[in-house]
């Protein structure tokens, strides 16, 4: 065959080599870099081999992550600026205040003024519950917390200090998961405000703080065997993102008091819920229908569980206020929006028949509050509200001075 040649008689050969080398090099370009390297040097690189051995580091270091005990929420960058936190955070705007959506229970201890240390003339009192103890729509000075600390209550010669740990959404299990870890605080006494859809069956594994914080339920549910029977734990590939988007919800956090400086607020107000102009008719309840609720769906276990965590630490049981509705179309048949009056009185008989046999210290305060003192839902007092429902449970917290 004829061989095609350039002036001079050269060879078009080598130039194809080299046009079809570039064009090598456009289409796998780390191929084409190893192809350099390995001009230079006395052991190739195959680009195969680095990328498998990549993977495996990364992932042997990904389950590594998963596998061991790290506590990366354990250092704040709160505590170092000062500006520890009067109550658990949340993310109330979405889009503007998400990085409060930190759900890492270390880190948000860290960033809680509890985790101060513990004055030696202080009586210290731990509060929990749900969105009402926390203040949906109330400033960290308006809580109920703060509302008791203002009245400067004194146990002796020592002062009444107490701190919000209460989280929004009721739930016995994620109020279990707080406390197992609030006990290391050295609590004088526990307030626990519970509402009838805090011992639902169906709080005892829905919410986010235990999707968020999965091995400390199942190790506490473990523990007091209240692991439901459905319950599916996380796969391996879950728990990795898990641990992943954990990991940058608690760095982000660390970087909130920024915000909080600039601003000179550690939390945006919830947006207001509008109460119905009137009760639906309906008597049914999370799927449950009159006229009777049994006992075995009331999450008395859970309740006994609580008790037993506190170990020696009194506690205050208390059915917290709620709003009841009068003179509105079928106010007969439910006392709010929230509840039908039958399965709100089966609940509350039971767990007072549940108090007196196991001897709680136990405070049904469901109608201690009149109507003209809650603001958006049925559980959420004002400002106003709070004061005065602090200055009514002082006695209570009095009396367990000892």
């Amino acid at each position: 065959m004829e061989r095609h040649t350039l002036h001079g008689g050269a060879s078009l050969e080598p130039r194809k080599r080299f046009t079809n080398r570039r064009r090598a090099r456009r289409r796998n370009p780390l191929a084409a870099i190893a192809g350099v390297y390995n001009a230079r040097v006395s052991s190739p690189i195959r680009p195969m081999r680095v990328l498998a051995k990549a993977s495996v580091v990364f992932l042997a270091f990904e389950v590594a992550l998963t596998a061991l005990p790290l506590r990366f929420g354990a250092w704040s960058s709160f505590d170092i600026l000062r500006l520890q936190r009067e109550r658990f955070p949340l993310s109330t705007l979405p889009s503007v205040d998400d990085a409060l959506d930190v759900g890492n229970l270390d880190a948000m201890f860290a960033a809680h003024v509890v985790s101060q240390p513990k004055q030696a003339n202080e009586f210290r009192v731990l509060v929990l519950g749900d969105s009402a103890a926390w203040g949906l729509r109330l400033s960290s000075s308006q809580t109920l917390a703060s509302q008791l600390n203002g009245l400067d209550l004194a146990c002796g010669s020592n002062s009444v200090r107490f701190y919000d740990l209460s989280f929004p959404r009721p739930s016995a299990s994620k109020d279990l998961m707080i406390l197992d870890k609030a006990v290391a605080y050295q609590p004088d006494l526990i307030v626990w405000f519970i509402t009838w859809y805090t011992l639902m069956p169906k709080a005892r594994d829905d919410h986010w703080l235990i999707t968020q914080n999965p091995a400390e339920f199942a190790k506490l549910a473990a523990r007091f065997g209240f692991l439901p029977k459905d319950y599916r734990a996380p796969s391996l590939p879950e728990l990795i993102v898990r641990q992943n988007s954990g990991l940058f919800r608690v760095a982000r956090f660390q970087l909130y008091p920024i915000i909080e400086l600039a601003t000179g607020s550690d939390q945006i107000l919830g947006k207001p819920a509008n109460l119905p102009p009137e009760l639906s008719p309906d008597e049914t309840f999370e799927g449950l229908k009159p006229p009777i609720l049994r006992q075995k769906q009331v999450s008395l276990d859970q309740v006994e569980d609580f008790f037993k965590l506190a170990g020696r630490v009194p506690v205050i049981l208390i059915n917290e206020p709620m709003l009841i509705v009068q003179g509105l179309p079928n106010s007969d048949v439910r006392y709010n929006n929230y509840y039908p009056r039958w399965v709100y009185d089966q609940y509350r008989k039971h767990v007072q028949d549940a108090a007196t046999e196991n001897a709680w210290n136990y405070l049904d305060l469901w109608a201690a509050m009149p109507a003209q003192y809650f603001e958006d839902t049925p559980l959420h007092l004002t400002p106003a509200g709070q004061k005065l429902f602090a200055q009514s449970l002082a006695p209570e917290i009095l009396k367990q001075c000892r």
